[in-house]
């Protein structure tokens, strides 16, 4: 493992790396490939000489919320954007930004050391967006790490909370999800990624669940339905599985049956915006516009 960057932000790297050298890849990100050559050589070439079908879950996942993104600044004309625990993640970078955009990354202190080295090493292209980085532990005080960085409460927010959420409790999800609310201006929007409850208890995950605590890396929350729950928190959902999208087309990604089946492991990927006025019925657009 590379010193300041923990298992899982390596593990993402990789995966983004082995979608990156495919002819057929869904995005290219040019700081995981860096990052594989330098940590992992020999798992590199083994990228190169063939394709694989173990990270096409993640690959559709980030063209997702890539897409999300781009939405988000274009379409909706944000032009401040928040990755929490953004990992070796190179949006910043590989991302077509709108003029005037700032993008905060909020990590680790170990962790933004550690990817401020890996890119000066890389010689990225330059970012079109203003970059700043924010070192903070969503455990604790984020927010006001965040505004010390000139994040700007009054202004609209696209955020992003991908891969991170399963790894808290419940309460601490709820916590975070109750910061992104007070923080968030009218037009606000939001991505998100989330397991379901029945994911702890369907039999073929749980030699995953156990090597993942056995790691130190325990999943620890979901929820059974998003929309109520991010209704609650103040956000009209829209949530589709992987398996829904058009870019899981010829990719090793399960289709899950309908919603209302018991006992199915699910990944909820979510866009949603800010609800006014406290209506929760009206639902945003971005992710059926992908179905």
């Amino acid at each position: 493992m590379t010193a300041g960057v923990g298992p899982t932000a390596e593990w993402i790297a990789h995966a983004r790396a082995a979608e990156s050298v495919r002819a057929d890849r869904l995005f290219e990100d040019p700081l995981a490939v860096a990052f594989t050559a330098r940590s992992n050589p020999p798992l590199l070439a083994e990228f190169r000489a063939a394709p694989t079908p173990r990270f096409d879950v993640l690959a559709v996942r980030t063209r997702f919320f890539d897409q999300y993104l781009t939405r988000a600044t274009e379409a909706a004309r944000l032009r401040q954007v928040v990755l929490l625990a953004a990992g070796l993640d190179s949006r910043a970078y590989r991302l077509r930004w709108p003029p005037g955009t700032r993008v905060f990354e909020l990590d680790l202190p170990e962790l933004l050391e550690a990817k401020a080295e890996l890119i000066q090493q890389a010689e990225l292209a330059a970012a079109t967006c203003e970059r700043r980085t924010v070192a903070a532990d969503l455990r604790l005080d984020w927010p006001a790490e965040l505004r010390a960085a000139g994040f700007d409460p009054a202004a609209p927010t696209a955020w992003l909370v991908e891969g991170l959420l399963y790894y808290l409790t419940q309460p601490q999800v709820d916590a975070v999800l109750a910061e992104l609310g007070r923080l968030s201006a009218p037009g606000s929007r939001l991505g998100l990624e989330q397991v379901n409850t029945d994911t702890y208890q369907v039999p073929w995950m749980q030699d995953w669940l156990a090597g993942m605590r056995a790691e130190g890396r325990p999943w620890q929350s979901g929820v059974a339905e998003p929309e109520p729950w991010l209704a609650g928190h103040g956000w009209a959902a829209d949530v589709v599985e992987p398996g829904e999208l058009p870019s899981a087309a010829g990719r090793r990604v399960p289709r899950t049956p309908a919603r209302e089946v018991p006992g199915v492991a699910r990944t909820w990927l979510v866009t949603a915006h800010l609800l006014e006025g406290g209506d929760t019925t009206e639902l945003g657009a971005e992710a059926r516009q992908q179905r």
